[in-house]
């Protein structure tokens, strides 16, 4: 990639970015070569880079050059684990506790707090007997409320069950968020050594910052709902040598037959309701 901002990026796009940038005017370097491995052994594993939160929150030349290796390196994982946030256990645990007592104790909050279907803000799902593969959820609008927030003309209002389950999320939610925006900080000052100028015009912190809807979503698995997955039973009746991948199985079976009825349109979303999901609708 040469320049991401000469197309159309979006925000997980942006916020995963994994490659060298650099101006239209160099040419591309070699790509480096990982170092050879004798026969019968095995690379040892990158572990994930992790900045601790005083670094990231002073961008100190540590947390940069850790920015860089996870987000550009030649063996990046396009993510970074941030440690050492202040609070963020505790606030991690009560959002939790909230979440599963709202799910399998609070009926009456699960009523109040019903959503027009999952895609939409407020609670989805019957515990205990679930099959939707979202499950029993919980979906809010983070960037509503954060402040100066309002309500996405798209999805409308969040819906809570309560006051203090809103304040226990939101409190989460905004140390999350802000901690996130920080990480982008720090991405546009590792690409303004790579790009002349990028943050006169450009900026992924602002990207990140100006989506309308960010979705925040508690999911609470019913143990009850199975899935079952009959890809190796299907692979042994087409004959397919069972040394081969999953994906070349995948790769050989048939085509479904379409129906006359079925129309050629697919539908957007987790419902199948033909309305974009939240969770893909300019999410960073």
């Amino acid at each position: 990639i040469t320049d991401p901002m000469l197309s159309s990026v979006s925000f997980k796009a942006a916020s995963t970015l994994a490659v060298r940038v650099q101006p239209e005017s160099q040419a591309m370097p070699p790509m480096p070569q990982a170092p050879l491995v004798p026969s019968g052994q095995v690379a040892p594993l990158e572990p994930v880079v992790q900045i601790p939160y005083e670094e990231l929150r002073d961008l100190t030349p540590a947390a940069l050059d850790k920015l860089h290796k996870a987000f550009v390196g030649e063996r990046a994982y396009g993510a970074v684990a941030i440690t050492g946030i202040p609070n963020y256990a505790e606030l991690k645990q009560d959002a939790f506790r909230a979440g599963v007592d709202l799910a399998l104790l609070d009926a009456e909050g699960r009523k109040r707090s019903a959503a027009v279907n999952n895609t939409y803000p407020g609670w989805s799902g019957t515990p205990g007997s679930e099959t939707h593969p979202l499950q029993n959820s919980f979906l809010f609008n983070v960037k509503e409320e954060l402040n100066g927030g309002k309500a996405d003309p798209f999805f409308g209002k969040n819906i809570f069950p309560s006051e203090d389950y809103r304040e226990t999320w939101v409190k989460f939610v905004d140390v999350m968020y802000s901690t996130s925006l920080q990480i982008l900080r720090g991405c546009d000052k590792v690409l303004d050594t790579e790009i002349s100028q990028w943050q006169k015009d450009r900026s992924l912190e602002r990207l990140g910052d100006d989506g309308p809807a960010l979705a925040g979503r508690f999911i609470c698995y019913d143990s009850g709902f199975t899935r079952e997955d009959r890809l190796l039973e299907t692979r042994d009746g087409l004959g397919v040598s069972p040394g081969n991948s999953n994906a070349s199985s995948i790769a050989e079976l048939p085509e479904p037959m379409q129906s006359p009825n079925e129309t050629s349109v697919k539908t957007v979303g987790h419902a199948g309701d033909g309305l974009a999901s939240m969770r893909t609708h300019t999410t960073p």
